[in-house]
């Protein structure tokens, strides 16, 4: 297999062995690799919390509508938006400790990301939250592929009833909802628009 087949074999699967477990050590190494996904900045304004209790699955089930992937998944992963991470001290101090900038670097990194959030201020609002998260998201998608999982993107639930019932902060803004686990079928085939409908090159 080739990287591109790998790749264009991502799909949308919904039927999981409900047998099949995943451990502690692999959904962290899953989520490592995943969080090398972009984000304006490199504010990584994600947080995950990761459901592996069957008896909650169920429960979580029943919130989205009876999606039986939910309750036969081996984890399942609840992605949030965290818009304190849009601070630019704290990331300008990750980026001194992680070598990213020097301190000679610092004033003029930091007056850059001023004026950039100047020009898009909505790149620290929920837009940017949906458009850094969607980045993580499509990353920790391939990722639990890599790792022989496939997995399920869902926005088809009651985020608010899930944050009360495992009593996620009010603050984050719910992204999306990823079952995981090892498939008894093979995900829905890709029908997509052709490229000449969306494509327009400039020379």
């Amino acid at each position: 297999m080739t990287q591109l087949d790998f790749l264009d074999g991502c799909k949308s699967v919904r039927t999981f062995d409900p047998t099949a477990q995943i451990s502690n050590q692999e959904i962290m190494d899953i989520l490592s690799h995943a969080a090398n996904a972009p984000s304006g900045n490199n504010f990584q304004p994600w947080k995950v919390f990761v459901v592996k209790n069957k008896e909650k699955q169920e429960i979580l089930k029943n919130i989205s509508f009876k999606q039986q992937q939910i309750a036969d998944a081996s984890a399942v992963f609840l992605i949030f938006g965290d818009k304190s991470n849009y601070d630019i001290q704290k990331i300008m101090k990750f980026n001194l400790e992680n070598h990213i900038i020097s301190e000679n670097q610092l004033t003029e990194k930091t007056s850059r990301v001023h004026t950039y959030l100047k020009l898009h201020p909505e790149d620290i609002s929920n837009e940017g939250l949906r458009f850094d998260n969607g980045l993580f998201a499509m990353n920790l998608m391939h990722t639990i592929r890599a790792f022989g999982y496939e997995s399920n993107p869902m926005r088809g639930t009651d985020f608010q009833k899930i944050m009360e019932f495992l009593n996620i902060p009010q603050k984050l803004e719910p992204i999306l909802m990823l079952p995981l686990g090892k498939p008894l079928k093979a995900g829905y085939p890709h029908r997509r628009y052709p490229t000449n409908d969306f494509v327009k090159i400039i020379e």
